[in-house]
This record gives structure tokens, sequence and C-alpha cells, in this order.
């Protein structure tokens, strides 16, 4: 899937927030101090630090997880985690104390005796003494000449763990996404699969009944079968399709079902509204119009079925209804059970269906989001 500019912006907006985030609530007194990277070495330190954690980021999220951490190589990962660590406070003591040998990590208390200023217990320094005005200095990772805490190292294994974590979270929440879309796709498919033959075995039926008879309008029904396959074989295997081409195959589906039936049913057919701009996935809707015609036919008693279809804005309301007949059996065919499932995975939370089965009626109210 293309990701679309929105998805970079975004991307770019979240990187530029990370890399200034050191300098919102600074101790100027302003809410937010933008970097000074030329004469200040604080800023300079802190800046460099975070656009190498943000690089790291993306190198983790992209190339570590994917082919070392989803290929079941967490130790070699766990391996590779650790020396980038390592990396990363070795460069923050480097930029922390850059006139300091950078490969001697000696305890500041191994240091020579004499750059240190003596000062016994109990003693104090001579106001003029210069060395009394010498504070001892503090870089930034904490470590002053007299020893102390390495906040800064504290610091960038916070963020460097902050984001190892986010990325995993992200990277697996992406995969187990894609997982689900996969699998709904599979079914999809599975539920199309049984859809097509069982829909052209019932038209197949409806023109032999034709040909039986004899009837003049067997050529024009084989014309619009063969309308329906065509739109079956080129259109039907889209995700979606414009909603005039899929109320054209109910239309085609309808003509063919009056020109088999006669006078052996009533056929109340609207469609009100512009399907112009509109979309939905194919074959939605056939299923319950194909149900109406397989129940609710039976030459020896009076049949009636009602089809109506809406289009007010962004949504699509469709009604069947037939009367029950003797000797038809009511239960619901394959085709509406896996139309209803489709429903349910494409259209979760986009269409309402209720389905009203009584003894002498079966409803079909469908409200579908179509914009």
């Amino acid at each position: 899937m293309k990701k679309n500019i929105s998805f970079y912006v975004m991307h770019i907006c979240l990187c530029f927030t990370f890399l200034f985030l050191p300098y919102a609530f600074s101790s100027s007194g302003s809410i937010f101090n933008l970097p000074n990277l030329t004469n200040n070495p604080h800023d300079r330190i802190y800046f460099f630090i975070y656009f190498l954690l943000l690089l790291f980021f993306y190198f983790n999220y992209y190339i570590l997880i994917p082919k070392i951490y989803f290929k079941e190589k967490q130790i070699r990962y766990v391996a590779i985690l650790i020396l980038f660590l390592l990396f990363f406070l070795w460069i923050s003591r480097v930029f922390d104390t850059p006139e300091t040998n950078f490969l001697d990590f000696r305890s500041p208390k191994s240091f020579p005796s004499h750059k240190m200023h003596p000062l016994k217990l109990g003693e104090f320094n001579h106001p003029n003494d210069p060395l009394s005005h010498q504070k001892p200095h503090h870089g930034l990772n904490g470590l002053n000449h007299f020893g102390g805490p390495p906040t800064q190292y504290n610091h960038t294994i916070l963020v460097y763990l902050i984001g190892v974590i986010s990325s995993l979270f992200i990277a697996i929440k992406t995969r187990l996404q894609k997982v689900e879309e996969d699998k709904m796709k599979s079914e999809l498919s599975f539920l199309k699969a049984q859809i097509n033959p069982h829909f052209l075995f019932n038209t197949l039926n409806s023109i032999y009944s034709l040909a039986i008879k004899k009837d003049d309008k067997t050529a024009d029904a084989v014309v619009q079968l063969s309308e329906l396959m065509r739109y079956i074989i080129t259109d039907a295997n889209d995700d979606l399709i414009a909603l005039e081409k899929e109320i054209n195959y109910i239309n085609n589906y309808v003509l063919l079902q009056k020109t088999r039936l006669g006078n052996t049913v009533t056929v109340n057919y609207s469609v009100d509204g512009s399907p112009i701009g509109k979309a939905i996935t194919p074959l939605i809707l056939i299923s319950f119009i194909e149900n109406a015609f397989k129940h609710g036919v039976n030459p020896n008693e009076n049949s009636e079925i009602c089809i109506k279809i809406d289009i007010v804005g962004d949504y699509l309301t469709l009604f069947v209804s037939n009367n029950k007949v003797q000797s038809i059996k009511s239960d619901n065919g394959i085709g509406l059970q896996n139309t209803i499932e489709r429903l349910a995975l494409l259209y979760p939370n986009n269409h309402v269906l209720s389905i009203d089965d009584n003894q002498k009626m079966y409803l079909v109210n469908l409200t579908i989001k179509v914009g």
C-alpha cells in the first residue's frame, strides 16, 4: 500500500518535535527556546545526541526488527542493542568532554592528585586564594572533577530504551494488523468464490427454463446473462466498484427474472437517487434480491416481490420483501449467509442490516455507506 503525503508530513513533524524536545521549558524562563548550535555547546551536544538516537529509531524499525527480530534471532537482536547502547554512551562522553581522552574510561578518582586542589578536612581556603573562587566543572554527563552521578548517561539510556520499546511496539502492532488484513482478504476471497458459482448456477437454471418453454425471450436472456458474466469476470474481483455498475448488474438480473417468470409473479422494482460518484463492494446487494426470487415465487400462488433502492447522500438503502409461498423452503442460501459475513468484515461500522422473517413475509432492510 502506497503511503500518502500525510504519512511523511506526520513523520517529519514528529522528528522535529523529538529533536527540539530538550529545549522545551528551558531554564532561560521561556516556554520554548530554539537551540543555539553555534555558540552553545550544551545545545549542540543535546541536538546531535538526539539526532543520532532518532536515526537509530528508524534503523531499528526498518532494518533490525524485520530482518533480525522477526526472523527468530532475538539473542542476536539483544546483542546488537547492547552494542548500540554502549556506542551511544561513548558518544555522549565524547560530546560532553571533548578535551579529554575519549579512550580513557578511568574513574575520576583515579586521576592524578595534582589536578585537584589539595584541601584537608576542616580547612578553608584563604579569601585571596584564586582557587577558592573556582567551582568544580560539571559536564553534561554530571561527572564533575570531584565525582558525581552520570546524569547524561542516565538520560541517554532512558531515551534509548524508550526508542527501542516504542519501535518494537509499533512494529509488532503493524505486523498484527497486516496479519488480520491478510486473514480478512483470504476469508473474503473464499466467500466470493462461493457466491459466484452459486449465482451462475441459479441464472443458468433461469435460462434453461426459458429454453424448455421455447420462449422468444431466450435470446434476450442470453444477452443479459453475458452482461452478468462480464461483470462477474471483469469487475467483481475489485475491492470497490462504481455504484452505477452494481445497479446496472441488478437491473439485468431483475429483467432476466421477469423474462423467466412472466406473469406468475408481480415484481415492483425501483431505484431512486443518483449513483454517480459512489462506490460499493461488488455483489454485496444481489444475494438479498436473489433470495427473494428463490424463496418467494410459486406459479400456483400469488407471488409478489418488492425491491427498492434509495440513494441519499453517502448512504444507500435497500429494501427487499417477498411473501412466503407454500412448498418453498425459506432457509437461507449460502449466497445470503456469505453476504451477511462479508458485510460484517467490510462494513463493520458502516452498515445497518435488519431482517424480519415472519410467517407471511420475509423482509430485508439494509443501509450501507457508499460515499
